[in-house]
């Protein structure tokens, strides 16, 4: 082929696929392992371990609670967004919603977000292994842990105010 203006600037055209092409429509069957799995454990210790008074989370078996773990909380005495999720997916475990309330209002729509993962992760392995397409949340999904995010800030917020004023 002799070059000419209308040719010069045009890409070899090309027979074969890159590797990277269709990379977003494969299905990724690890993630939805590793999130079934975490998601199946974080339920099951949810049930498994008890809140004993109003700051510990009692390990199953040993009768010896967890030990304090917020770091913003020793350093400036006060609450950060994510103090009282565990002591709140513990109280959902349980049934206890009113006092999973107590502990971190947030949380409840957090642990259902979570436990809702199992049944989810487990439809699209078994969409993957039929060969189905798998459900695509796309943007709905991104959106979702924004809002967690976003209403674990403002609850902070809140609970600064009406407790430092």
């Amino acid at each position: 082929m002799q070059p000419s203006p209308s040719n010069l600037n045009a890409p070899e055209a090309s027979t074969e696929a890159r590797p990277d092409q269709h990379l977003h429509d494969r299905p990724d069957t690890i993630l939805h392992w590793v999130l079934l799995v975490i998601s199946s454990v974080v339920v099951l210790l949810a049930v498994v371990m008890q809140v004993r008074g109003e700051e510990q989370v009692i390990l199953p078996g040993i009768g010896k609670p967890l030990p304090g773990t917020c770091t913003f909380k020793q350093f400036v005495g006060a609450d950060c967004p994510g103090c009282g999720l565990t002591r709140c997916f513990v109280s959902m475990g349980h049934g206890q919603v009113q006092r999973a309330w107590h502990f971190n209002p947030v949380g409840i729509f957090f642990f259902a977000v979570v436990a809702s993962q199992i049944p989810f992760r487990t439809l699209q392995l078994w969409r993957v292994r039929s060969g189905v397409d798998e459900i695509r949340l796309g943007w709905w999904g991104y959106s979702m842990m924004l809002i967690i995010l976003g209403a674990l800030l403002i609850q902070w917020i809140v609970r600064m105010i009406l407790t430092f004023s």
